[in-house]
């Protein structure tokens, strides 16, 4: 994982480490947390820990993240969907201990993705967007126009 965000750019004050140590690792590095129900929800470019067995409790699995734990980033391929990306890329979280997820999407410092716009703000960016799209859609098409204002309502031939 290191190399890995190394690479992308975003490996700033991160120090090599065992799968479960990457939330200390990410923490320390400015990376934060955003609580996440499965990794199915987890923002893109995001980084998911699993804790080892050893961690938790239980008898490890006789896997590399049964004693080490895993983490890995969430990615997208085109053809594929969601991926998980580890050592190598997987359709599916977790590597060998996916039920041992801890609960946490870790974000890079300085992305815009820990604190989304209130809705009213991103529902207002929409619609700016789609009637900028309309309006380069009709432009030099000849279309009739309307237009609403307060209390008087218009239509124009272009």
């Amino acid at each position: 994982m290191l190399s890995l965000l190394t690479k992308s750019g975003l490996g700033k004050g991160l120090k090599p480490g065992n799968g479960q140590e990457w939330e200390k690792i990410l923490a320390d590095a400015g990376w934060r947390p955003l609580k996440v129900a499965s990794p199915a929800r987890a923002p893109l470019g995001s980084v998911l820990v699993y804790s080892s067995d050893r961690l938790l409790g239980k008898i490890p699995r006789g896997t590399p993240g049964g004693y080490f734990g895993h983490v890995e980033m969430v990615s997208r391929c085109d053809s594929k969907g969601r991926m998980y990306v580890a050592d190598l890329p997987r359709p599916a979280p977790g590597g060998s201990v996916p039920d041992n997820f801890t609960g946490r999407a870790w974000v890079p410092p300085g992305t815009m993705m820990a604190t989304p716009a209130p809705i009213d703000t991103q529902i207002s960016v929409i619609m700016e967007q789609r009637l900028k799209m309309a309006q380069d859609y009709f432009q030099d098409r000849g279309s009739m126009q309307a237009s609403v204002e307060p209390e008087v309502q218009s239509v124009r031939i272009r």
